[in-house]
Order: structure tokens, then C-alpha cells, then sequence
């Protein structure tokens, strides 16, 4: 054999072997959803934030009618200066609620997860339970089937009352 058969044939072998050594390493990952709405409706904590934000909120749509209003009376560059700072604190407002609300549903789920011993929690699409799916909890979840699957909407709603 030439040098250059060994080298490849040695190439093939270590390939081959720590793909049998990787194969031989599965873990069965388990895997929670939740049902992201279900969550928002049913939370008191979230609604909590929710009515907050509102509340927060409402002045700047009040603002933007307002200045709705007045744009007539205003040079051009004003109103879009005007239009444009009032979307910058409304996105300010918006950002400050969304992170507190992730970090509220992420403590809660990293909490789930360590009590259930899951690998990963992931949100439940839209398109619900997959009937094709052969075990009755397999869930389509962001358009992949998880099969066994285990949905923990229920407790992140009842440590969120």
C-alpha cells in the first residue's frame, strides 16, 4: 500500500470509530412544551404584567391621536420627529414588559425542568396535539412532532397564581 491508501484507509477507520462511539452515547432527551396562550389567559401573574403594560401604554396611543391631530399645524421633519420619539418610548415600554414576563415564564420553567429532570421546554405551536402521531401525548411542537412529549402548561400556571 502506498502512503497515501494508509492515510485514507486511517481517516475511514477514526471516522468510523467515534461514529460508533457517538452512537453508543444516545440519551434519551425528554422533552416539556407549553401552550403559550393558555399560559398568558389563565396566569394572574401575567395578567398582572399585562394590565401594567396597558395602563403604561395607553398614554402613548392618547399622544398619537394627539399628534394625529396636529400634524396639519406641524412642519414635516416635526411631526416625524415627534411620531418617531413617541415610537421609541413605546418600544422602550414594550421591551421592559417583554422582559419581564420572559424572565418570569424562564425562572418558572427552569424550575419545572430541574423538578422533572427535562432536557429542554419549548412553546407549543398553533397546530395543537398531532392525531397521526402513534402515542397520545406526541405534540407538534414549532412544527416538530415530539413524541412522549410532556406538556407542563398546567404547572407553570399554577406557580405563576
Amino acid at each position: 500500500m502506498n502512503q497515501k491508501m494508509k492515510y485514507i484507509l486511517m481517516v475511514s477507520l477514526l471516522i468510523i470509530g467515534i461514529s460508533v462511539l457517538l452512537g453508543g452515547c444516545s440519551n434519551k432527551a425528554k422533552i416539556g412544551y407549553i401552550d403559550i396562550s393558555r399560559v398568558a389567559a389563565e396566569s394572574p401573574q401575567l395578567k398582572v404584567l399585562n394590565d401594567n403594560f396597558e395602563k403604561e401604554y395607553k398614554p402613548f396611543t392618547e399622544q398619537m391621536e394627539d399628534l394625529s391631530k396636529k400634524q396639519d399645524s406641524m412642519s414635516k421633519e416635526d411631526y416625524t420627529k415627534a411620531v418617531q420619539d413617541l415610537q421609541r418610548k413605546v418600544y422602550g415600554v414594550q421591551q421592559k414588559y417583554n422582559a419581564q414576563r420572559q424572565a418570569l415564564i424562564d425562572k418558572i420553567l427552569e424550575q419545572i425542568s430541574k423538578e422533572k429532570g427535562l432536557s429542554a421546554v419549548t412553546i407549543k405551536s398553533s397546530a395543537g396535539i398531532d392525531p397521526t402521531a402513534p402515542e397520545e401525548n406526541a405534540a407538534s411542537v414549532d412544527g416538530v412532532v415530539v413524541q412522549g412529549g410532556i406538556d407542563v402548561t398546567d404547572e407553570v400556571i399554577q406557580k405563576l397564581q
